[in-house]
């Protein structure tokens, strides 16, 4: 593997925050939502606590208009891991943008998950993490912020910026445009998780997205057949298909490709954008992950993080839909029996402010039990990317971190903005 340090060709910071342009085929406005209500979604998924809290204690599995919501730890945990009742409904999506197979994200246990699972998680080994994963992001977000001198796009310039490169480098693509690349991959994204409502503009934007991101997958993997012995994803995946060409086609190598960077860069824009907007709205919470970051703790400092982040998390929880009837709670007052076809919003949000399971839920505290936690999922479809995820963001804030005197910058630009449901900017200030 090239060492680290050599990683990355640095632009001027102005010219890598600018912001984005319309791509050919791609139209960025279909993710935007306008008017009274959508503002009021907005607000409501951002203050849910009050709201949760009502319906744990008072109707804990509500049903409505085809629709469930299930609140209470117990009763998420067991629905998220009855994955053949409770089935993920991501699967014709991801053929889609896949234009072929489906990944393990969309997949029901079986033998082909078992074996689409192996073959991902081989060629990412857990020891890539601190190996390489969180030095490259150290070494990416310390020239970033040395460039801004003293002033960076937290979002756009360094948080989404960071995991776009770790594509580039680590999964092997060639990424042209690096600030749409991260739109087109949270476009496709949203519609394949975020869409329960199959919104015809959601999914025009995605697939537009997606014939857009294919052609640099299969651009990794011809130069990966070109140069085996690179040390990158793509290459590891075709070194696999070198070895046994019936079980690693083309398409299944994309598929992954497509699988991991769309969990990846999405995902970890949306939990670092919450991550920063959090420490900056609470002192405390950002004077003990700067502690943590100064006295190089790196564990602290991913606690401080995912903590933060328990209170923004990802979403209210994922969507599931019930694939037979099923009951959940089953001999207990709250019993809810759940017909076929139904879609649900399993909340992991609710459950990890559930007081019946988690200790004093509504304090902050880095050290409390990797049980209380659901930020990636839980059972089956806890997160295939999260190893890689907790390295990546942790070292990306590290350096800013270290820094004194970070703040919100003043006005308009120190205010989160969003693309789609996804933080795009929030302009930040440091002691260079």
């Amino acid at each position: 593997m090239e060492n680290v340090a050599t990683f990355g060709r640095m632009a001027p910071a102005a010219e890598k925050q600018a912001a984005p342009a319309a791509s050919d085929g791609f139209d960025p406005s279909l993710l935007q939502s306008t008017g009274l209500t959508a503002r009021i979604v907005a607000w409501v998924v951002r203050h849910p606590f009050a709201l949760m809290a009502f319906a744990r204690r008072f109707w804990p599995i509500p049903t409505f208009k085809g629709w469930a919501i299930i609140t209470r730890y117990d009763d998420v945990a067991e629905a998220l891991q009855n994955d053949k009742a409770i089935a993920v409904p991501f699967g014709p999506q991801i053929k889609t943008l896949n234009d072929g197979p489906n990944f393990v994200l969309g997949m029901a246990d079986g033998p082909e998950y078992q074996a689409l699972h192996k073959a991902t998680m081989s060629v990412f080994p857990r020891e890539d993490n601190a190996a390489i994963i969180g030095p490259m992001a150290y070494h990416e977000a310390s020239n970033l912020l040395e460039l801004g001198e003293g002033r960076i796009d937290g979002v756009r310039g360094l948080l989404t910026l960071v995991p776009t490169r770790i594509c580039e480098k680590y999964y092997g693509l060639t990424i042209p445009d690096e600030p749409n690349f991260a739109r087109w991959t949270i476009a496709m994204s949203s519609y394949m998780f975020g869409n329960p409502s199959n919104d015809p503009k959601l999914e025009k934007a995605a697939v537009a997205a997606g014939a857009l991101v294919r052609p640099i997958m299969d651009d990794a993997i011809a130069r990966a057949k070109a140069n085996p012995e690179a040390d990158t994803i793509a290459a590891r995946l075709v070194s696999k298909q070198i070895a046994d060409p019936d079980s690693m086609p083309d398409e299944i190598i994309r598929a992954i490709l497509i699988g991991m960077v769309t969990g990846f860069v999405p995902t970890n824009t949306m939990a670092s954008g919450h991550m920063l907007d959090l420490l900056l709205d609470n002192p405390e919470w950002l004077a003990q992950a700067q502690d943590a970051a100064r006295s190089d703790d790196d564990d602290r400092l991913k606690r401080c993080l995912f903590e933060a982040m328990r209170f923004w998390p990802l979403n209210p929880g994922p969507f599931r839909v019930a694939a037979e009837d099923v009951t959940i709670a089953a001999g207990t007052r709250r019993a809810k029996t759940i017909r076929k076809g139904t879609k649900l919003l399993v909340s992991t949000q609710s459950a990890m402010f559930d007081p019946r399971r988690v200790e004093h839920p509504t304090r902050f505290d880095p050290d409390r039990k990797p049980v209380d936690y659901m930020l990636m999922g839980f059972g089956l479809h806890w997160c295939i990317g999260a190893p890689l995820a907790y390295a990546q963001i942790t070292q990306t804030f590290k350096p800013l971190l270290k820094r004194r005197n970070v703040r919100r910058a003043p006005g308009k630009d120190g205010k989160m903005t969003r693309f789609g449901p996804f933080p795009e900017s929030l302009w930040v200030l440091y002691d260079h």
